[in-house]
């Protein structure tokens, strides 16, 4: 096994021998049952048991490759992932300079209180914007919103919702669906804002809106139709 500008060790794990490599000017290191590199591509193929540690991640999954030089990882088999505040869970994923991930298969993100759902999970550790296509729904501190495709930005709590959108709150008793969605809320206070266009539906404590298009405020549970004829029924209190 060639190696260039690196310095391979073994380790002894619960006395088994698990090749490691680490990267002599990075904080690289990946671990495996068996490791093969090709100093000439830069690439490092790892199977069985894989730990990679870049930087403030690790990721795991039972096989997989990293490139030193186009800093690209690849793992698949009960992939996990770990870092600064941040967790996924998924089949397989595919990491881009450290921060642009791509992961697939019953996916699984978390930052700090708010979860990510869905078949293909999209997101940027720097900038915090993520998509969720298939199956996807988005947790934050008061909603859950659901869609065919989902997409935000989880530092302001900022996303769109797009085709047979949900809208559940149970802080606030609010159940709501439409073809679309934009949902914005000041992270840790109860101002979140809904706007739901096409086929809107909502029940809020027994009371029912259709309209074409609706506003929600989640401070006061105020609702206003917008944009044509909507029908307003009132639940009396018992």
């Amino acid at each position: 096994m060639k190696m260039k500008k690196v310095m391979a060790v073994t380790a002894i794990v619960m006395g088994l021998a698990a090749p490691v490599w680490a990267a002599a000017t990075s904080n690289l290191m990946i671990t495996a049952d068996t490791l093969e590199y090709e100093g000439s591509t830069g690439k490092a193929t790892a199977n069985g048991n894989v730990v990679i540690i870049n930087e403030d991640k690790t990721m795991t999954g039972r096989e997989g490759w990293y490139n030193t030089k186009t800093q690209e990882a690849f793992l698949t088999g009960g992939v996990s992932m770990i870092g600064t505040n941040t967790s996924m869970s998924a089949a397989q994923l595919h990491s881009t300079n450290n921060e642009i991930i791509e992961a697939t298969g019953n996916v699984r993100l978390q930052k700090d209180n708010k979860q990510v759902f869905g078949n293909t999970v999209k997101y940027n550790t720097k900038t915090e914007y993520g998509t969720s296509t298939g199956n996807a729904k988005l947790v934050m501190d008061d909603a859950v919103l659901t869609g065919d495709f989902v997409e935000g930005w989880l530092n302001e709590i900022r996303a769109t919702a797009q085709g047979n959108v949900t809208l559940h709150s149970s802080k606030h008793n609010l159940d709501a669906s439409a073809d679309n969605a934009v949902y914005t809320q000041t992270p840790g206070q109860n101002d979140g804002v809904a706007y739901l266009t096409g086929n809107v539906h909502a029940v809020q404590n027994g009371n029912v809106v259709n309209a074409p298009e609706l506003k929600l405020e989640m401070k006061d549970n105020s609702v206003q139709t917008i944009g044509g004829r909507s029908t307003l029924i009132i639940t009396p209190q018992q």
